[in-house]
C-alpha cells in the first residue's frame, strides 16, 4: 500500500448490464464510448489517482469487446490487467477469481470500483480512515442525491455502517448516504471469499457489518450512474457540452449536418442526413435525407433515406 493510497485496485466490468439493453447487445456497459474514453476509463483513472500501480478489470459479457475498451486506456505508471471469466461469477466471485489467479497480490487492502459509473472522487480520506481502522470493508459514501431512487446507507457516530436500506423515504432522524460503487477490502476479508458465483453485499458487507467492521467514509466529489440508455445519452450530452465529436474512423459526408452529437467508430453519416443531439457509433449508418434526433444508434443499425428517428434507442449486434 502506497503512502497515497492503494497499490492494487480492481474494477468490476463483467456484468450483463441488463438495464442498459439493447445497447449491451453490442457493447458491455463499461465499454460504451464517451468523449474522453470508454465509460470504464473513469474508474481506471480514479484507481490511479488513489495510488494504484496495478488495476485488474474482470470481463465476461462480450469479453473481447470489453477487453478492447480497456486496452484503449493507458495511464502512465499503471499496469492494467484483464481477468477473463468463462462464466459470470458475480461481483464477489470475480474478486475471488482474480485473487486465486494471483492478480491482486498477496498483501495489503484492495480498492474495488464499479466500472459502469462516471466518477470524480477524492479518496484520500477513505484511504486514511481504512488504514487507521480495523475495517474488513470500508465504503466510500456521498450525501444522498435521491433516497427514493437508490439504496440508503446508515452509519453511526463512529463511522460504522449500521444498515443498508432499500430505496425509500428516510426516517425523520436518518441521515442517508449514497454508495457510489467504491470500497476498500481488507486482505483478511478478501482471503475468505469463496471462488463461486456470488455478490458483494451478502459475501462481504454483511459479515463485516455483523462484526461491526463495515466502515463508511464520506468523500468529496461527484458520481453519476450510467445505468440505462437514457442515463448514457444524458452523460454523453453533458460531456459534449454542446459540441460535436467525430471519430477518425467515421465517414461523415461534407453535406451532412451533425450538431451536438457523438459520431463514433465506423459510423456512416451520408450527405443530406441530419444528426442532432445523438450518438451514432459502432458502424451505425444514417442514409441521405434521414434525420436522427435525441437518439442512440449502436452497431448494425441503418436509418433509411428520408426516415425520421426521434427519441429512440436502437442497437443491433453485427451479424445478428
Amino acid at each position: 500500500m502506497t503512502r497515497r493510497g492503494f497499490d492494487t485496485a480492481m474494477v468490476l466490468a463483467a456484468g450483463r448490464g441488463e438495464r442498459m439493453h439493447p445497447l449491451t447487445t453490442v457493447l458491455p456497459k463499461p465499454a460504451l464510448p464517451l468523449p474522453d474514453g470508454p465509460v470504464v476509463s473513469s474508474a481506471l483513472r480514479l484507481a490511479a489517482s488513489a495510488g494504484a500501480t496495478r488495476v485488474v478489470v474482470n470481463v465476461c459479457h462480450l469479453a473481447e469487446r470489453m477487453a478492447e475498451a480497456v486496452a484503449m486506456v493507458t495511464i502512465e505508471g499503471v499496469e492494467i490487467v484483464v481477468s477473463f471469466e468463462d462464466d459470470l461469477m458475480g461481483t464477489s466471485g470475480g474478486l475471488a477469481v482474480a485473487r486465486d489467479r494471483g492478480l491482486l497480490g498477496d498483501e495489503g487492502s484492495v480498492l474495488v470500483i464499479n466500472g459502469d459509473c462516471a466518477l470524480g472522487l477524492d479518496l484520500q480520506g477513505l484511504a486514511e480512515t481504512h488504514l487507521s481502522s480495523d475495517d474488513l470493508v470500508t465504503l466510500a459514501l456521498l450525501p444522498h442525491l435521491d433516497p427514493e431512487r437508490w439504496s440508503r446507507v446508515a452509519v453511526d457516530v463512529n463511522g460504522r455502517v449500521e444498515a443498508i436500506h432499500p430505496p425509500g423515504r428516510p426516517d425523520a432522524l436518518e441521515a442517508p448516504f449514497l454508495y457510489p460503487g467504491v470500497m476498500v477490502v481488507h486482505r483478511k476479508a478478501l482471503d475468505t471469499l469463496p471462488a463461486i458465483p456470488g455478490e458483494i453485499p451478502p459475501a462481504l458487507w454483511e459479515p463485516a457489518r455483523s462484526s461491526r467492521r463495515l466502515g463508511g467514509v464520506v468523500v468529496a466529489g461527484h458520481w453519476r450512474e450510467i445505468g440505462t440508455p437514457t442515463d448514457y445519452l444524458e452523460v454523453m450530452r453533458a460531456r459534449l457540452a454542446g459540441t460535436t465529436l467525430i471519430d477518425a474512423s467515421a465517414d461523415v459526408g461534407s453535406a451532412a449536418s451533425v450538431t451536438r452529437s457523438f459520431v463514433g467508430r465506423g459510423a456512416v453519416i451520408a450527405d443530406g442526413a441530419v444528426v442532432e443531439a445523438s450518438v451514432v457509433t459502432e458502424g451505425a449508418t444514417v442514409r441521405s435525407g434521414a434525420r436522427v434526433e435525441n437518439s442512440v444508434l449502436l452497431g448494425d443499425v441503418e436509418v433509411a433515406p428520408d426516415e425520421i428517428i426521434v427519441d429512440k434507442i436502437l442497437a443491433q449486434a453485427p451479424g445478428s
